[in-house]
């Protein structure tokens, strides 16, 4: 084999079975199994792993490398580093970070996320009570932080959160998610009565969609 890894026995376990992370290769296996046997399973799985050590090796490369822009609005804005303050320069597309260049993409993560979150908070203060006075939804709280798995949400305590990463998409688009959310005011199912609301004050809401699919990411 060409490939180190740690074993670790288990009274427990009854199969073998290995989980390659950039910490290294790990195999699992029974307490008392045949360590030929397990040499030999190993070999089979040479390739699979190496394939598997490659993808961890550029996922961790990428992880490493410094941000250099990020969307804002729809529009890529540069990142100024070393700054002695972190804020957002619309005039000139640009958001300025105490943190160094040389850092990692997480060190940077954190510091774009209070901007982002005091960003959008304010263009929703400024967007929801129109919303709210042609729908006629109500909410109680409003929320903004980084969510992984969605845009948006409205509970049925009334607490309207908002993934601070939307500040990434155009103006329209973080519109239609306003909408979406007061429309679950009414109906909570993404069922047809759900979307003939949303159709109603946000006619384009499937373009919207589509842009959230497939030119959104998180930052």
């Amino acid at each position: 084999m060409n490939f180190n890894y740690q074993l670790k026995l288990s009274r427990r376990r009854k199969t073998v079975a290995i989980t390659v992370k950039p910490q290294g290769v790990v195999v699992y296996a029974p307490h008392g199994i045949c360590h030929k046997w397990l040499n030999a399973w190993l070999e089979t799985k040479q390739e699979w792993v190496e394939k598997k050590l490659d993808i961890v090796a550029k996922k961790t490369e990428q992880g490493l490398e410094p941000l250099k822009s990020v969307n804002v609005y729809g529009e890529s804005y540069k990142l100024i580093f070393d700054s002695e303050s972190h804020f957002i320069d619309h005039a000139n597309k640009s958001i300025y970070l105490t943190a160094f260049s040389e850092g990692s993409k997480d060190s940077h993560i954190v510091e774009l996320n209070q901007l982002f979150q005091v960003e959008l908070t304010n263009y929703l203060q400024g967007r929801l009570p129109y919303f709210q006075s042609c729908m006629g939804s109500k909410y109680k709280v409003l929320k903004v932080r980084f969510y992984k798995r969605r845009w948006g949400s409205l509970s049925s305590k009334g607490v309207l959160a908002f993934n601070s990463a939307l500040l990434g998409a155009p103006k329209w688009v973080i519109d239609y998610v306003i909408v979406h959310e007061l429309a679950h005011y009414y109906v909570m199912a993404h069922n047809h009565a759900f979307w003939q609301i949303v159709a109603r004050f946000f006619p384009e809401f499937e373009k919207a969609k589509y842009y959230l699919k497939n030119e959104m990411r998180h930052i």
